[in-house]
């Protein structure tokens, strides 16, 4: 535990990593940079230019740069040119080696002859499983799940149920919540691994078992979904249809992204912006958005400055009247600012 928080503590050296990539010195490079956290390889990973991008492919294998993929923060139109950087064969393996729901999320951003593509080159079980999430709804608990969870029969025991969570936790996203099923696979209670620990081996699960399971509709919205994970503080939430069938889970690491992607929608929406992380910032489309509302904003100027000319005699008379005119239309400001920002949505008080 002293070493792996050490390696934490220590911040990955992004001159070394050029340097030894320059120099061609593949074991001292992958000594050192897989030593760090995911999330500061991505990092350099996002910085990187075209040709050490390319070094890094071929200094990485495809399970290792799947860990980069799983942590890196870029814009959604980006992943298309990244993936046709890479060879097609390396990049149908990256996607194959995330977690299921992470690959839909990267393959959601490309393009359909991208995505048929992978499809057709990964594995057949990894490419089944993506085709599975593929057709859910965007936005709803559907297209954010994983099927990378631990489920056990009800009728077995302690014994067999930790058997199977040795064999499923490789490959799992989350081993703390065990979700059981009947023979039907409908969702019938769960266990969370300390259940497990400190029960008897031959102890039956289903007598183990919290059978009052809080879970959502494979349609449910994810908004909704990030607020039942927040409001029960759930590490994991189950995904079911109409007819309760376990289909898959949703985890709080997965609505952690949602909430960052509903929060940047809302105050893009408050700013007038339809899209603040797709934005493209180029003067000539930064001025074709803007300019309709400053055209009208133009008109509702020239509106209130003819209202106000309909007063005129009574400012000659009483000049000191003009000094309130920049604190009304303040307040006008500041009183729609606050109608937006306390909206029911938001103010609970």
């Amino acid at each position: 535990m002293m070493d792996e928080t050490k390696i934490r503590d220590e911040e990955l050296n992004e001159e070394l990593m050029h340097e030894l990539l320059q120099k061609g010195d593949v074991e001292a490079f992958r000594e050192e940079f897989l030593s760090h956290h995911p999330y500061d390889q991505a990092s350099f990973y996002e910085k990187a230019d075209g040709e050490t991008r390319h070094l890094l492919y071929q200094y990485l294998s495809p399970k290792e740069m799947a860990d980069i993929f799983e942590a890196i923060e870029v814009d959604d139109d980006e992943y298309e040119d990244l993936f046709k950087e890479m060879d097609a064969r390396y990049a149908a393996d990256i996607l194959s080696y995330m977690y299921t729901d992470d690959a839909v999320d990267v393959l959601n951003e490309l393009n359909k002859d991208q995505v048929a593509s992978y499809l057709t080159i990964m594995d057949k079980e990894s490419a089944q499983q993506i085709k599975d999430l593929l057709h859910y709804e965007e936005y709803t608990a559907g297209s954010i799940m994983t099927t990378e969870f631990v489920a056990i029969p009800k009728n077995s025991t302690v014994r067999s149920a930790m058997n199977i969570l040795r064999n499923a936790a490789p490959n799992a996203e989350t081993i703390y919540y065990v979700f059981v099923i009947d023979e039907d696979r409908k969702l019938s209670g769960i266990v969370t691994l300390r259940d497990l620990i400190v029960a008897d081996e031959d102890t039956l699960i289903e007598s183990i078992m919290n059978d009052r399971v809080v879970s959502v509709q494979v349609s449910e919205d994810q908004e909704e979904v990030a607020r039942m994970i927040k409001d029960y503080d759930f590490l994991a939430l189950p995904v079911v249809d109409f007819q309760d069938h376990l289909l898959g889970i949703i985890t709080v690491d997965d609505i952690i992204d949602v909430l960052d992607e509903e929060a940047s929608d809302d105050y893009s929406k408050l700013a007038a912006v339809s899209d603040m992380d797709t934005f493209d910032r180029g003067p000539l489309t930064a001025a074709k958005k803007r300019l309709p509302w400053l055209i009208l904003l133009t008109f509702l100027g020239m509106l209130t400055a003819n209202l106000m000319g309909m007063f005129e005699a009574t400012l000659d008379q009483v000049a000191l009247l003009a000094v309130f005119i920049p604190l009304i239309a303040g307040m006008a400001g500041n009183s729609g600012t606050q109608a937006l920002g306390c909206c029911p949505r938001y103010c609970h008080g």
